[in-house]
């Protein structure tokens, strides 16, 4: 719906154990839980680079693609949170990276939560 906020405003992400704990897939959307008590959730697409920068792309239907090759992420620290117009990208420890797409329809394509009131929709 719209592009993401400053990298700046994205770092509580990074906070206290940043770390993917568990990710839930629905027939149209997927959440990420953070150790942190963050949440992003997914409406839209996102891409996935392995750490050997095999590079897969994520539609919004997940049952209709390809096998998920990201559960590989579970317990392994977020470094680094940028975020660029319509892309925010997460980078792991072991050099994986997680871009998730927003888009300029008329609709969320999801949203960043964080403790104490943190986070926005995109």
């Amino acid at each position: 719906m719209t592009p993401f906020p400053k990298s700046a405003q994205v770092e509580f992400l990074l906070e206290g154990d940043a770390w993917i704990t568990q990710i839930v897939l629905n027939a149209t959307t997927m959440a990420f839980q953070l150790a942190n008590d963050c949440r992003i959730d997914v409406e839209g697409a996102l891409t996935y680079v392995a750490e050997d920068g095999i590079i897969r792309s994520y539609r919004n239907e997940w049952f209709r693609e390809e096998p998920l090759f990201f559960h590989v992420l579970l317990e392994k620290r977020v470094l680094d949170v940028t975020t660029k117009g319509l892309d925010m990208t997460l980078t792991f420890e072991n050099g994986a990276r997680l871009i998730i797409h927003s888009d300029v329809g008329p609709y969320e394509a999801g949203a960043v939560l964080g403790p104490n009131n943190a986070g926005f929709y995109f």
